[in-house]
This record gives C-alpha cells, sequence and structure tokens, in this order.
C-alpha cells in the first residue's frame, strides 16, 4: 500500500470542503502519471461534469482531490456504451471506473474500493401516474431499462419478462421514454432519481426494489498500489464527502438517502 503524507491528506480534505490547494509537484511512485477516470458519457453533471466547471461534481470532485494529493493529471474518459465499461479498463482504455455499483459478478472480473455511498434502487413512475408500493407490479408494466446496468439487473431479478422490457441507450433516453409514454416505470439507484427529479418534478419515487448496495470506484485487479491509494484517501476524507451530498442534493433527496439507509 502507498504510504500517506499527512499533510498531503489534510490538503485533500480542505479541497473538498472548499478550501484552496497547489498542486504537488512530483506524482506519487507506483501510480499513474495520469489517472484516466471511465464515466458514463450520459453522467449527470451534479456526479461527474465533463466541462470545467465551479461545481465538477461529487464524484469527480473526489477524483479531482486525489489527483491533487498524488500529483496526477486527470483525464477523463466519456464512454458510450456503459456495458463494455469494464471491459474497457481490463483492456488498459482507462484506469479508473467512477461510482460504478457492486455486484458479485463485477467483482469477478475488478477490484473495488472502498464504499463511497450506499446504493438503493427503487421504481419511479411519471404523474399523472401514481407511485408503484409494490414490487411485483412491475412485472405487468412496460419497464424500462439500459442494458450492462445494474438497473438492468434489478429488473431482471424482478421477475420483469423480456416482452415487458424496454432497452434504451442512455439515461436520458430512458427518462425521455418515460415522459412520452413509451414506458410506465424504471428502476434506478436513488442517486439518479433525486438528480433527475431536479430537471423533471413529475417523476415519482415508488418502493425500493432489490438489495441494498454500494458505489464504489472500480481499478484493475493488477493495480492493488492504486487501489490502496485510492481507499487510503476514501477512509480520510469520509466526513468531506457527507458535505459534498448536501452540495449537490437536494433536502428530499437526502431525506430519501437517510429513509434508504434505514429500510
Amino acid at each position: 500500500m502507498v504510504r500517506q503524507r499527512p499533510m498531503g491528506l489534510l490538503v485533500a480534505i480542505m479541497t473538498l470542503v472548499g478550501g484552496g490547494v497547489t498542486e504537488a509537484q512530483e506524482a506519487t511512485p507506483g501510480l499513474p502519471p495520469t489517472l484516466r477516470v471511465l464515466t458514463a458519457a450520459d453522467e449527470m453533471p451534479e456526479m461527474f461534469s465533463f466541462e470545467p466547471s465551479e461545481a465538477p461534481g461529487l464524484e469527480r470532485e473526489l477524483i479531482e482531490g486525489f489527483c491533487r494529493l498524488h500529483g496526477l493529471r486527470l483525464e477523463s474518459v466519456p464512454v458510450r456504451d456503459f456495458g463494455q465499461i469494464i471491459s474497457m479498463l481490463e483492456r488498459g482504455d482507462g484506469d479508473v471506473i467512477t461510482g460504478i455499483v457492486v455486484t458479485p459478478k463485477r467483482r469477478e472480473r475488478i477490484a473495488f474500493t472502498s464504499q463511497l455511498f450506499p446504493i438503493r434502487h427503487l421504481i419511479v413512475t411519471r404523474q399523472p401516474d401514481g407511485p408503484v408500493g409494490d414490487p411485483s407490479v412491475l412485472r405487468s408494466l412496460r419497464v424500462g431499462v439500459i442494458p450492462g446496468t445494474s438497473w438492468e439487473d434489478v429488473v431482471i431479478d424482478a421477475g420483469v419478462p423480456d416482452d415487458r422490457r424496454v432497452a434504451f441507450t442512455d439515461a436520458g433516453a430512458l427518462f425521455d421514454g418515460l415522459r412520452d409514454g413509451r414506458i410506465h416505470a424504471v428502476v434506478v439507484p436513488l442517486f439518479d432519481f433525486a438528480l433527475a427529479r431536479k430537471r423533471d418534478a413529475a417523476l415519482v419515487a415508488g418502493a425500493f426494489v432489490g438489495p441494498k448496495g454500494s458505489a464504489a470506484f472500480g481499478v484493475r485487479k493488477t493495480a492493488p498500489q492504486l487501489l490502496g491509494a485510492l481507499n487510503s484517501y476514501l477512509n480520510v476524507t469520509r466526513q468531506s464527502r457527507h458535505h459534498l451530498m448536501f452540495r449537490y442534493l437536494d433536502e428530499r433527496a437526502l431525506s430519501l438517502i437517510a429513509l434508504a439507509r434505514k429500510d
């Protein structure tokens, strides 16, 4: 594991809560000088913005703090087909996957850091339709999915048959399908619902479905030094992540997160 420098850790924490930083002069030995970050191309800017911004997104702020601490350059790599993101990591097209949901099947292929934030999937409909309070009801609805995602996995595990699942290329198209009536419901992680609802107040939260989970950073199993450095960084910035949630999520979203933790 890479040895951490206490002053560097303090700088990283100050960065996450709004303090200034000075970029390190040299990259930490054992880490790539440029950290290539694989991120879904349709990721909402509150999580990861591809454009320079004073509010670069929760996950990007974390990655930027890590890069400053270790003197790394950050290169963002938008991924249009999320189903290929793990293959891209495995063949060396990137070094880190941002905010991917941890699943047993994915653990067979890549390593995951400690938890970034908890994940619960929930059923989402749109007014004038009301909330779906019973996951078994999904089996009779047209449900939108994005192939290769945990969103699709949860819908399949809920027993929704093939002929009731409608595939979309990305989250924008998925929510458009819900808006124009092509589908009745979607199943998405709580964070994605909270951010989507900021843009469409007609979205309605229903029941949680599937097991509790975690979002984490994904790295190659052949990169133990990078994994160790990321885990050390996430450990000391745990409290700062709570501040970031308050920055990017509204009160309603934070209340749902609290409910999901208790459920």
